[in-house]
């Protein structure tokens, strides 16, 4: 047994562990007119070489995430279909082994629109309207 663990041990000095914290992209919502969502994104990636091949790693997240409706990846069924398909598209296209995904915080940015604003402040009496 004292053999076979010491056999395994140089396996886990390859993995490594990168720390995304704030990634922020724009995608696409279900409501259409090509209207997009800011979305916010903390994740932990481990895996063979994934500090020092973070450039590709970022590379895979941008078009991996850009494949989703905003909407969709709020779901339980949208981040397991992430972590797999960022998995899946690193191996194939950067040649990263990627072992696990962790989300940490996946949320909306909720990034108001002039419009919205001035329609705030109409309400509230701050803003008049000139004919």
């Amino acid at each position: 047994m004292k053999w076979l663990f010491l056999g395994l041990l140089p396996l886990g000095l390859w993995a490594q562990t990168l720390n995304l914290e704030q990634f922020e992209s724009d995608l696409y919502s279900k409501k259409g007119n090509f209207e997009t969502m800011k979305i916010s994104v903390g994740l932990m990636i481990e895996g063979r070489y994934v500090e020092d091949e973070s450039f590709k790693i970022v590379d895979a997240l941008n078009v991996v995430i850009g494949s989703f409706f905003a909407e969709d990846l709020l779901t339980s069924k949208g981040k397991e279909s992430l972590k797999k398909t960022l998995k899946e598209f690193s191996a194939k296209e950067h040649g990263i082994d990627i072992d696990a995904v962790y989300i940490h915080r996946l949320a909306l940015v909720n990034d108001p629109k002039v419009k919205e604003i001035v329609e705030a402040l109409k309400r509230e009496g701050l803003c008049i309207s000139r004919p």
